[in-house]
Parts: C-alpha cells; sequence; structure tokens
C-alpha cells in the first residue's frame, strides 16, 4: 500500500493565514488599547473620588472651609497694592503660617521640608525668601503659579495619605511624572527631595479659591459696571478686592456644584499630539488641559461627581453662554451688546492677558479657554452648561 505524503503549506495559504493575522491584529489591536485608556482613566476617576472624600473631612474640620495656606487677612497689610507681599504681612502683622511639603528622613536625623516664607525681620521668620510667597497664593497673576498647583501640601495631604508623592496625586497618565516620582511612591517619609519638587498631576480650580468679587469683574472692578475680561485687583477696593480679597469662600457658596470643576487634570493627558508643546520656551512643558478641543482631562466637580469633561464641552458651554445671554442684565453691556464668557480672559495686576497659558494652544481657534482656572463669578460661576 503506498503510504501518503503530506505535503505543506502553500504560498497563497501561507499568505491568506498571515492577512487574518494581520485583520486579527488590528481589529484587536484598538480595542485593546481602548480598554487600556479606559482602565487609566477609571483609575485617575478613582484618584478624584478619593481626594473628594478627603476634601469632604477637611471641610467638616474646617467650618465647610476649602485648603488654603494664604493668610485670610493677608490684603490687610497693604490694602491697595496687587496682592499683599509677605514682607508687609511678617512686619504689620505676623508670621504667616507655612507652606509645609513633610517629614524627610535626612541624614540619620528628620527635617521638615517646606516652602519657608520668611525675611530675617522676626524671629519666627527668620529664614525662608518672601518669594515662596507666591505658593501660599490661590495663584499669583503674573507667573500663574500658587497653591492651586501644590494641592498635595501636608496641609490636605494629611488627610489622605499623608505623603506628598502618593499615587492618589499623580494620574496614570501622566507618565513623565511617574517615572520621575516612582522611587518616592513607596516611601514611608512624608516628603522625599532629589533636587526638584514634582508637583502634583492634579489641579485646584483658583478661581474658586479668590473671594467671589475678585472674579466678578465689570459689576466691581471700579464699579464700571461694564463687561471685563480681566479679574480684579485682590487687595486693591478701588478695582473690586480689598481686606478680604484673598479670604477662601466656603464649599457651600457653590451656586451651581454640578457644573463648577474643583480638580482636574492639569496637563492635556487624553489624546495629546505629543508630551511636549514646542511652543513653551525651553522645550520641557508639556501641554495644558486646555490647549486643544481634543483635550478631556478626568474631572471632579463641587458636588462631588467625577467624569471625563472634554474641552469641547466647555467651549460649547460659553458659545451657549453667549448666544443665550446668560447674566446679561447683570454684566451686559447694552450699548455694545456683549454678553461675558463663562470664563476671564486676563490675569489682574497687569499678569498675561492670554487666560492660562492660551498663545500656546494647539490647532484652536482664537477663542480663549481659560475655564476652570479663570471661572467668572469665582466659585459662584459655572464652566459648564452640562454634558453635550
Amino acid at each position: 500500500m503506498k503510504k501518503e505524503i503530506r505535503k505543506g503549506f502553500t504560498l497563497i495559504e501561507l499568505l491568506v493565514v498571515i492577512s487574518i493575522i494581520a485583520l486579527l491584529i488590528g481589529i484587536l489591536l484598538p480595542a485593546l488599547g481602548r480598554a487600556r485608556d479606559s482602565a487609566l482613566q477609571s483609575t485617575s476617576l478613582s484618584n478624584l473620588r478619593q481626594m473628594s472624600a478627603g476634601l469632604g473631612a477637611y471641610a467638616g474640620d474646617w467650618n465647610d472651609r476649602q485648603p488654603t495656606l494664604i493668610p485670610d487677612d493677608a490684603c490687610q497689610a497693604n490694602l491697595g497694592s496687587c496682592v499683599a507681599d509677605a514682607g508687609s504681612y511678617i512686619e504689620g502683622i505676623g508670621c504667616p503660617a507655612q507652606p509645609i511639603l513633610g517629614w524627610m528622613n535626612d541624614g540619620g536625623g528628620r527635617a521638615l521640608w517646606g516652602y519657608w516664607i520668611g525675611n530675617g525681620s522676626d524671629a519666627d521668620c527668620s529664614f525662608g525668601s518672601e518669594g515662596n510667597w507666591t505658593i501660599a497664593l490661590p495663584m499669583e497673576c503674573g507667573s500663574r503659579v500658587g497653591f492651586f498647583r501644590q494641592l498635595n501640601m501636608k496641609i490636605f495631604a494629611q488627610y489622605m495619605n499623608n505623603r506628598y508623592y502618593d499615587k492618589v496625586f499623580y494620574a496614570p497618565k501622566d507618565t513623565k511624572k511617574l517615572e520621575r516620582v516612582a522611587n518616592f511612591i513607596n516611601s514611608p517619609d512624608e516628603f522625599n527631595y532629589n533636587g526638584i519638587i514634582e508637583w502634583p498631576s492634579y489641579c485646584y480650580s483658583p478661581a474658586a479659591m479668590f473671594a467671589i468679587d475678585v472674579m466678578e469683574p465689570g459689576e466691581n472692578c471700579g464699579g464700571s459696571g461694564d463687561v471685563s475680561d480681566t479679574m480684579c485687583t485682590p487687595c486693591d477696593p478701588e478695582d473690586g478686592g480689598g481686606p478680604a480679597g484673598l479670604k477662601s469662600p466656603p464649599v457651600g457658596a457653590a451656586h451651581y456644584p454640578d457644573l463648577k470643576t474643583r480638580i482636574l487634570e492639569e496637563a492635556w493627558l487624553q489624546n495629546a499630539p505629543s508630551d511636549i508643546n514646542p511652543l513653551f520656551a525651553g522645550g520641557q512643558t508639556p501641554f495644558k488641559f486646555n490647549h486643544g478641543i481634543r483635550s478631556a482631562p478626568c474631572t471632579l466637580f463641587f458636588d462631588g461627581a467625577v467624569r471625563v469633561m472634554g474641552v469641547q464641552e466647555a467651549v460649547k458651554s460659553n458659545q451657549r453662554a453667549r448666544r443665550q445671554g446668560e447674566d446679561s442684565s447683570s454684566f451686559g453691556n447694552e450699548e455694545d451688546n456683549e454678553v461675558p464668557s463663562l470664563w476671564l480672559e486676563g490675569m489682574c495686576c497687569g499678569g498675561p492677558t492670554d487666560g492660562y497659558y492660551q498663545d500656546q494652544r494647539y490647532g484652536f481657534s482664537d477663542e480663549v479657554t481659560s475655564y476652570h482656572i479663570m471661572t467668572r463669578h469665582g466659585i459662584q460661576g459655572k464652566d459648564t452648561n452640562g454634558e453635550e
């Protein structure tokens, strides 16, 4: 009986198999990528839920207050100025509470790290830098830095896991930051240092941390009543500020808690075109959350809800607000028929006029999109009219 000899695959059969495998990979990879992306977003939203719980605990201990580093009476040191400076406060009132980062094992001993504020004129403020006052401010008008970018300071971190470099403060898609703090994530110390302080992935809404009048230009700034897109000067009574211009309002002051953003991812982490924004000098700064219409930061609202809120939603809400004439009865200029946007464009005290780094936005129209950062009416305003 003749033995049958089994032949191998023909070239055409191999090509068919390879084509089928390639097709399956093409179908599965995007699905796997979407599943991974969804999992990372879920982790970031979980971080925000945990922070919401911590903020609730803080408010319970501090009579519904938000975390703040600036003294409530900061403006009383030199009314009429842009923002009260540290030297005037120390000499006229006293040593402010220090912005503390946390305890760290250092050379066999223990060291307390912080952005120390001092000028050598007071025994309790004999070291540090007056420049660190900007860290305590909700947001410094010129540099656009402040406590809103430092939500993991000890004043709030103690309500979480009491560590500056805790995973809850770093979004899983913020890979560059996570790489730089990887050695500190599991450290038992409250703080660690290797030459640079790595800020968290998330940021507060600084607009919600200023006194409400400061974020209501037009009605308050100079008493003109005309539409204005530049925030008032916090410590200047003649420009919408005053003695309590830097006193943060209580959480309950939010008029639209389901529409006012409280914390979100500061960098553009969803669908970013690249890790670095080439429009920033130095080639080290990533895109900000409001730099592209495709950006969709994971967001916590004042009512405690969390979701992904796209920049496109904010832009459309703003356009709809203008069309509907929201707030026009209070802030509109009838002669010019102007209706203000949901957010402001300019900082106070001669600071940047491009909102929150809008000169570096990517593939955008000319419309400024500094929602969350520059919300009109502050905590009483809103950054969206709801999901599309």
